[in-house]
């Protein structure tokens, strides 16, 4: 029985690959932190459109065809969309807007939240296999 057809494995499955994604762009961010002119990356979380009209019943469009860049966006390893936001501090002098306590922070974060996933992963599991034993017994 592959578990990841199990909603809630499913969803655990699919936010600790977006996480692995995360943590990628992030230690590329911290790894270019003294390159000219690089601006930090991050990653967007998937079926954000579906997350939001699911929760409020809420439809986002666009108001002015150039909202949406006609350029395929950057992709990670796992698919997720890798975009620039805009930077929340001033530059460096040489361009780069890598702040490397606020990609430490992030790193630490998505740590946290990947350790959270894997223990709902396996409370879950134990769970099915409690249920899988009882049944048999």
């Amino acid at each position: 029985m592959d578990l990841k057809n199990l909603s809630v494995f499913g969803m655990a499955h699919q936010n600790m690959q977006y996480l692995q994604a995360r943590q990628q762009v992030i230690a590329e961010n911290i790894a270019n932190a003294s390159t000219p002119g690089y601006l930090a990356r991050d990653v967007e979380k998937p079926n954000f459109n579906q997350e939001i009209s699911a929760t409020a019943g809420l439809k986002l469009a666009t108001t002015n065809p150039k909202h949406i860049s006609t350029i395929g966006p950057k992709r990670a390893e796992n698919g997720y969309k890798v975009y620039t936001p805009q930077p929340s501090s001033a530059l460096t002098i040489d361009g780069n807007g890598v702040i490397l306590e606020e990609q430490m922070n992030e790193a630490s974060k998505v740590s946290s939240e990947y350790k959270r996933m894997i223990t709902i992963y396996n409370k879950y599991k134990s769970m099915m296999q409690m249920a899988n034993t009882k049944i048999n017994a």
